[in-house]
């Protein structure tokens, strides 16, 4: 495999295993609302919950990389510079967050809500304004691959407006459908810009 897709690829490699975490071990213990049943889950699945979110953590750095290597294809325009900085700002809400879900041991308040809304709002919000930003100083795209992006930045957005309304369906419909276009994105995205 050449240099030039390795970054896209492992990116989407690490958000698929994010993704596939989320949907099966991370699941039972994830609410805005959370209860006490999913308290219990979580104490009873401790070391599967924090390799989960040390997972998420893996993908949003993965993801910034990813970004800072479109950055560097595209040219270092002054909006490629401001995306990239939207995006740190991203990681770092995702790192705060999910390093707060890591933490959570039993006998603690478990109150999971506002570690979600931090990652799917600031986290989320953030790479999906990135990714539109970088998206449009990207010149030569087809206008499929173009169609297909602005999809993906558009369920970002809807998946932090579900979670700021706090909509755990909504949020998990759109998760749905953004991981599914997002991984296969990234590594057709990647090959284009290659």
């Amino acid at each position: 495999m050449s240099r030039a897709v390795t970054t896209p690829y492992l990116c989407a490699a690490l958000n698929a295993l994010a993704a596939v975490a989320l949907a099966t071990v991370l699941a039972p213990g994830v609410s805005l609302a959370p209860a006490a049943a999913q308290a219990s889950y979580v104490a009873d699945h401790l070391a599967v919950w924090r390799l989960g979110w040390g997972l998420w953590i893996a993908a949003a750095v993965s993801l910034l990389a990813f970004l800072f290597w479109w950055a560097s294809r595209i040219g270092w325009s002054p909006i490629a510079r401001a995306a990239i900085l939207i995006a740190v700002a991203g990681v770092v809400a995702d790192v705060i967050a999910e390093s707060r879900l890591i933490a959570w041991s039993p006998g603690q308040p478990f109150d999971v809500g506002g570690s979600l809304r931090l990652s799917g709002i600031g986290a989320n919000g953030s790479y999906s304004l990135a990714g539109a930003m970088l998206t449009s100083r990207t010149r030569g795209l087809p206008r499929w691959l173009a169609q297909w992006s602005w999809t993906v930045w558009v369920l970002g957005v809807g998946l932090a407006v579900a979670v700021a309304a706090g909509s755990d369906t909504w949020a998990r419909l759109l998760t749905a459908g953004l991981f599914a276009l997002l991984v296969p994105w990234l590594v057709v995205f990647g090959r284009r810009l290659a």
